[in-house]
């Protein structure tokens, strides 16, 4: 949805939940890379082992299936707003909610933004990028508020809970902090989100600490709060198409490693590793039996000595 309506008086909710649901093909496509793998496994007629290939084999579905759920229970049940536009403030919300009021807020601008972001693919890359990658984000509308109200409100003390995400969010600068809001995040255009942030700005940046919202015209009930950017329960096409070869492709992996069908070579390499586990079976019960036959000879044996004894106890025990 668009602020077409242009009253300022209406609160505006900006949520990542669209944004959450459209990672389902990610999720879809990290259970296909995993499926693969370990189909490619299946048909190689090499021992399987807990090696680098396996760590990604689990990995992956893991991986994807978290964010498979993850995307279809936001759809069901979105998320709270990341921020809200008021005529109080920008509530925004990332380890607690803060209300942050416009009289704080010294400017509005659009900057792009570099940062180094966590990455689980540096898990299976070597050099100097190991586990991190920069990510860029471009045209970010970001208010600008001084240090100290940064320092007191905002700043989280635990690095745990600022997380891998803060220095993208908020960026400091001398005497002032820049705090992002980054349009991608909420699915909204960033010239709609920069011109609702700076129209309000403008209305009330000057109202006191204490003083009620200035309102136009005869007082009305106010309007309840809306929710911006597109619906999370909105599916592009080209992701519904996503949607549709990736499950595919889940299903043709499972179907293959199900039996149902087998690549060139697959049903000779599955012969091998069942000769070979047969042949680890064969041993391992041959050991077990010979051991126990040994056992067994040492307790026969044990037994014939202890009666030897008995007897020559009762012959010159008098």
């Amino acid at each position: 949805m668009t602020d077409s309506g242009g009253d300022l008086h209406r609160t505006l909710s900006y949520s990542a939940a669209t944004s959450v649901v459209r990672l389902l093909p990610t999720g879809l496509l990290l259970i296909l890379m995993g499926l693969v793998v370990l189909v490619l496994s299946d048909a190689s007629e090499k021992p399987r082992s807990w090696g680098n290939t396996w760590l990604f084999v689990v990995l992956a579905l893991v991986a994807g299936s978290c964010v498979v759920a993850w995307s279809l229970w936001t759809r069901i049940r979105p998320r709270k707003p990341i921020f809200t536009l008021s005529p109080a403030g920008i509530s925004h919300r990332w380890v607690r909610e803060v209300l942050i009021p416009w009289r704080e807020i010294q400017a509005i601008d659009s900057i792009d933004i570099v940062t180094k972001m966590l990455s689980p693919v540096g898990l299976f890359t070597s050099g100097p990028s190991l586990l991190y990658k920069y990510s860029f984000f471009y045209g970010v509308t970001v208010i600008v508020v001084s240090r100290q109200f940064y320092e007191s409100r905002l700043f989280v003390r635990s690095a745990f809970l600022r997380g891998p995400g803060w220095k993208a969010n908020f960026i400091p600068d001398g005497e002032v902090v820049r705090v992002a809001l980054h349009h991608e995040v909420v699915s909204v255009p960033r010239d709609e989100l920069r011109r609702a942030v700076e129209a309000r700005w403008q209305a009330f940046r000057h109202q006191k600490a204490g003083a009620s919202v200035p309102a136009s015209g005869p007082l009305r009930p106010r309007p309840a709060g809306v929710a911006m950017g597109e619906s999370p329960k909105s599916l592009p096409a080209w992701q519904a198409i996503q949607i549709a070869v990736l499950s595919l492709g889940i299903a043709a992996c499972l179907s293959n490693l199900a039996g149902l069908w087998q690549l060139d070579g697959q049903a000779a390499a599955r012969n091998a590793r069942a000769r070979a586990a047969e042949e680890r079976r064969y041993w391992q019960t041959s050991q077990k039996r010979m051991q126990e036959e040994a056992r067994q000879r040492d307790a026969e044996e044990r037994r014939r000595q202890e009666e030897n004894e008995a007897v020559l106890r009762r012959a010159f025990g008098r």
